[in-house]
């Protein structure tokens, strides 16, 4: 006899549960852990639905998810550089972190709750980290603060969403006693980011803040710009001059940045349809390079619209961009029509609106999509959001149990 404590189904599902929550926590510290923790999430779901026999519930963004695979393997076989090309594509596997956690969340909506206030705990530990860093040996443009990451984009993109998961709980989930500590994590992420002189992660976390508060209460958006110019006045003058910095066209990293999509434009017009394929940007970029261009080596486009489109095509950028417009559409609409229920489980659309909003904002000045951490984290928000829309739904299963259980 099959019973609770011996059913394979649910000891695939207990697996993926664990995977779930060391991913949640090592995202933002450890990509090596996090791949791992990606990798055992997705066999225990793969386990789940071969024992289980059930049809998985792939989510209304199966579709437009295929076709952005689809579009990338086309892309990277007609590729200037098709072994670099086919190389990169393996980062269409994180999209197996989407699938995995949307049906891990789906079948326990409170393990939303718990996996964004663990990512918030952490984006917390790694922020002292980087402040620490900034206290031992100062803020330069030249050695900014990073973390445990490689780099300072990737550190600050990673606060940014933590800082939104964050955020949404205090807005949409808040225990008083339980969530006290969530206020001065934020905080901290915040400073973090402010210090480590990267304005993309400023816009996005002004953004997504900005959609959520409206969500909640709209007329607290008044409050924000106070807010804003309070955390600008209160930073060294070093970090206030990089956020003033981006209203300045005559900036050299702004025009660098106009001169850079410039030869973007151009990369695209030559290569309209499927691009020159994923990391072949710098094998053409010397043929389409600006002459005022200072910096002498250049991997990327800066702005995911660009690369995308450089690298994959207009086909290749349509169907990204379809992933994340139909998935913003379906979280707005499930939130409209259960704002009101308080028993409803909207903490995951909210984070998602939230996020999606920084990360496509702030992706307008840097291709964080090409930043692994980011673009897994930027998969396990929608899982939650869509599970969190499917939660709300009046045909959701409701108490199905699990295959093969008794007693």
């Amino acid at each position: 006899m099959i019973t609770k404590k011996n059913n394979p189904v649910l000891k695939w599902e207990k697996a993926g549960s664990v995977f779930l929550l060391i991913f949640a926590a090592s995202d933002l510290f450890s990509i090596s852990i996090a791949q791992i923790a990606a990798a055992g999430m997705g066999a225990a779901w793969i386990g789940r639905w071969v024992k289980s026999g059930d049809s998985p519930d792939l989510s209304p963004l199966k579709w437009p998810l295929a076709a952005f695979v689809i579009s990338s393997l086309i892309a990277a076989i007609f590729s200037l550089n098709l072994v670099e090309s086919i190389r990169d594509s393996k980062d269409l596997l994180h999209i197996i972190i989407f699938f995995s956690a949307y049906d891990l969340f789906s079948r326990d909506i409170k393990k939303i709750g718990t996996a964004f206030r663990l990512m918030t705990a952490t984006g917390a530990g790694i922020a002292i980290v980087g402040l620490f860093q900034a206290f031992n040996r100062g803020l330069d443009i030249n050695d900014r603060i990073s973390g445990f990451n490689d780099i300072y984009m990737t550190y600050a993109g990673l606060l940014m969403l933590a800082t939104i998961v964050g955020a949404a709980v205090l807005l949409f989930e808040f225990k008083k006693w339980a969530d006290s500590w969530i206020p001065a994590a934020l905080g901290l992420m915040v400073a973090a980011v402010l210090l480590s002189l990267t304005r993309n992660a400023l816009v996005g976390i002004v953004a997504g803040s900005v959609v959520m508060v409206a969500l909640r209460k709209p007329m607290a958006l008044a409050a924000i710009p106070a807010l804003v110019a309070i955390a600008i006045a209160v930073t060294p003058k070093i970090a206030s001059d990089r956020v003033y910095s981006i209203f300045d066209l005559q900036n050299e990293t702004n025009k660098e940045r106009i001169y850079l999509w410039g030869a973007g434009l151009k990369i695209i017009r030559d290569n309209p349809v499927f691009g020159v394929g994923q990391n072949s940007f710098p094998v053409v970029y010397p043929k389409y390079r600006n002459p005022n261009v200072k910096e002498p080596n250049i991997s990327h486009l800066h702005n995911n619209f660009m690369e995308i489109a450089a690298e994959r095509g207009l086909v290749g950028l349509f169907c990204w961009m379809s992933v994340w417009i139909f998935a913003l559409w379906i979280m707005i609409r499930s939130w409209w029509k259960n704002r009101r229920d308080k028993r409803a489980g909207i903490l995951g659309m909210t984070a998602g609106i939230g996020g999606i909003t920084a990360f496509v904002c702030a992706g307008v000045f840097e291709y964080n999509f090409g930043d692994s951490e980011i673009q897994m984290f930027y998969y396990f928000l929608l899982a939650g959001g869509m599970a969190s829309v499917k939660s709300c739904s009046p045909r959701r299963h409701e108490g199905r149990p699990s295959a093969g259980v008794s007693g």
